[in-house]
């Protein structure tokens, strides 16, 4: 695997799910999240430290990832596209994704043997001494360099996101912004033409979930807060839940001041801009693609059907998987999940909503034999956070063994060394077996439509 390009947040959904699959596509594991050996040594080292330290150290890593707002006005768009796609075996598929990052998705492309191109990355920028709780500053700091990201490349939409909440270590040396292309990068467009035989299947993984937002162009947004454990109303207006939380960081506030609302587009991190599927339809149509969109409003919805989909690819095989390995935002590894013969159900973060879809789950299955889960830690005692305790109680519903994988159950949320270890201690957890064949477009078409609407999940042809 080649180190990513400038401008390309290696610690976010998009990059690590795509390098994620990648392997997996390689038959490899997905040794590592940050793909930084160096850094992968440091983190157990970092983990022992005091916790103030500990958080200093996992934020100044971070912002080594930063770029600078000269070199915003310089982002290489289609460099940060051909590094995509090289990741990649670069071969015929009979079908690939494209779109929103979704962690069942991956799961679903990498059960098929097929890729994934993501429409939306995250672009960091050095914003020293920053202010996370301070969004009338983030904003009209934000705006020149909104204004450069625009210049670099002309059909990028700009999500400048600020989250106190969930990236509020982060978010002291830098800011987010998360791009999204509205049209296909020229390494796109000939990965597809060269991959995808006339007749094969392009899925376009369709996200509605929407945020309100303060529009500064027809192509830039500013989005304060995101999916998780606080709701919209709390980022715009407060509550008890959000005063506590800035009591409890000394934060001499009682409420986060947002700029109006003047729009509502697509969440930043995981919803689809619908600009996309009209040159996807073009392209469709030119190369004799079919085309396909699946559409669902939450992103952990997927997560329902796949789970039932590999339930049935398993079975098809002969093989009765009695094992979930429960993903967390990027800790998961397709590659293990299918030679350990274990469904695999993705939660977006570590908070109380995804706690309640997992029980969600679990309450309407059989009982699974083993459970295993990773739990991603982003450092801060955020509103909406599950506790371990919450997390072992849906250990429990183990009927042999529930385990955390790669937790040090002390430290959460600090445990930022479960990033280098999530995985090689996930290959331990069972024996390593070759997967079954590899998953139709057919079984995949099927699935979606028998599962997917409990779940609110469609799956349309568009052309």
């Amino acid at each position: 695997m080649s180190k990513p390009p400038k401008g390309i947040a290696r610690f976010d959904s998009s990059a690590a799910m795509l390098v994620a699959l990648a392997n997996a596509l390689h038959d490899r594991p997905f040794a590592s999240p940050s793909q930084s050996p160096t850094l992968d040594r440091l983190l157990p080292s970092l983990n022992k430290l005091p916790m103030r330290l500990r958080e200093w150290g996992y934020a100044v890593g971070g912002m080594a990832e930063g770029i600078t707002l000269k070199q915003a006005g310089e982002l290489d768009i289609e460099g940060i596209a051909e590094w995509m796609v090289s990741e990649y075996p670069q071969q015929s598929y009979p079908a690939a994704f494209i779109g929103s990052s979704n962690g069942a998705m991956i799961h679903l492309a990498a059960a098929m043997g097929v890729p994934w191109l993501p429409q939306t990355f995250l672009c960091p920028v050095r914003a020293l001494n920053n202010d996370p709780d301070d969004a009338q500053a983030g904003f009209e700091q934000g705006k020149p360099v909104a204004a450069a990201l625009l210049a670099a490349w002309p059909q990028l939409a700009v999500h400048h996101m600020q989250d106190p909440n969930q990236d509020r270590l982060m978010l002291d040396q830098m800011s987010y912004y998360r791009l999204k292309m509205r049209a296909l990068p020229l390494a796109f467009n000939e990965f597809l033409m060269g991959s995808l035989p006339a007749g094969s299947t392009l899925f376009i993984n369709h996200c509605t979930r929407q945020w309100p937002v303060t529009r500064t162009s027809d192509r830039s947004f500013f989005q304060f807060g995101a999916l998780g454990g606080a709701t919209e109303k709390e980022y715009l207006q407060g509550g008890p839940r959000v005063a506590g939380y800035l009591a409890r960081y000394g934060i001499g506030r009682d409420k986060w001041d947002a700029p109006a609302v003047t729009d509502t587009v697509p969440e930043a991190e995981w919803g689809l801009d619908g600009y996309l599927i009209s040159p996807l339809k073009s392209l469709a149509t030119s190369q004799g693609l079919k085309l396909m969109e699946i559409r669902y409003e939450e992103p952990e919805a997927l997560s329902f059907v796949v789970a039932e989909i590999y339930r049935d690819w398993y079975l098809a095989a002969g093989i009765l998987s009695t094992r979930l390995t429960v993903d967390s935002f990027l800790l998961m590894d397709p590659w293990c999940s299918m030679h350990q013969h274990a469904i695999p159900f993705w939660l977006v973060f570590c908070t109380s909503p995804s706690a309640a879809t997992l029980q969600k789950f679990l309450e309407k299955q059989p009982p699974f034999r083993n459970i295993d889960m990773m739990l991603f830690s982003h450092g801060t005692e955020s509103i909406g956070l599950a506790e371990i305790s919450r997390w072992q109680e849906l250990l429990n519903f183990a009927r042999d063994e529930g385990a955390f994988v790669g937790v040090d159950t002390e430290r959460f949320p600090r445990d930022f060394a479960t990033l280098a270890r999530f995985d090689s201690a996930l290959r331990e957890r069972a024996p390593l077996l070759p997967p079954p064949p590899p998953l139709s477009v057919e079984k995949v078409i099927s699935g979606i439509q028998r599962y997917g609407v409990r779940h609110g999940v469609t799956l349309t042809a568009l052309n």
